[in-house]
């Protein structure tokens, strides 16, 4: 690959969506509150309480933290924090999200080889679980940071089949870059192809089209 093309990716990465804490923030805490309606026990109530109050003391420090140290410590008290609630949850209701955040959570500090452990550990418990499919897109993107580019586009296209297709197109696009990465042009044209098919007013089939245009 030339370095034009590698400077565009360099460039077209900073679109891809890096599953971050406000997304997860978002889904623990309407999750968590549709729970707390038929919760039977005050432990696990007091589970989800515990997780809306970390998400909300998070996005508040991230918030008011204006310089990176100060939203690094944030991200670390929390880490703390969600690890504190994993060794002493009893629901299996609570537990995904909090290993789901702790993967997030890593992954903003950048410290990828830990987003790794929690992200697999969630696999390993909950594979079936509705997250499981953005949990492995999240591990793909770690494996991406990693430069473990095999391993990342074994994740995104473990999520091809997924009901969602703008989740799968969006994981087309994500594998078509790896496989650019790797110089396998006849799989990046593939993956590229296949997010452009699966949502074609998409901004991955808009991005797609655009690779495959250089490429072909």
């Amino acid at each position: 690959m030339n370095e034009s093309a590698i400077n565009i990716l360099k460039t077209l990465n900073k679109y891809k969506v890096i599953i971050g804490i406000g997304i997860g923030v978002a889904i623990a805490i309407s999750v968590g509150v549709s729970f707390l309606v038929t919760a039977k026990t005050r432990k696990i109530e007091s589970e989800w309480q515990n997780i809306r109050k970390i998400n909300n003391d998070l996005a508040t420090a991230m918030q008011q933290g204006r310089e990176e140290k100060d939203k690094t410590a944030a991200l670390t008290t929390a880490a703390d924090a969600y690890k504190y609630v994993r060794d002493n949850v009893s629901s299996s209701s609570t537990l995904p999200w909090v290993l789901f955040q702790l993967g997030n959570i890593y992954h903003k500090l950048k410290n990828y080889d830990e987003a790794i452990r929690h992200y697999n550990d969630f696999l390993d418990k909950y594979g079936s679980h509705q997250l499981a499919p953005v949990v492995k897109q999240s591990l793909g993107y770690c494996y991406e940071e990693k430069g473990l580019f095999p391993e990342a586009i074994r994740q995104f296209e473990n999520v091809s089949g997924h009901k969602d297709g703008l989740l799968t197109a969006q994981n087309g696009w994500d594998a078509g870059r790896c496989y650019e990465k790797l110089g396998q042009t006849s799989d990046a044209i593939r993956s590229y192809t296949k997010a452009i098919e699966l949502f074609p007013n998409s901004v991955w089939a808009t991005m797609s089209q655009y690779r495959l245009s250089a490429i072909k």
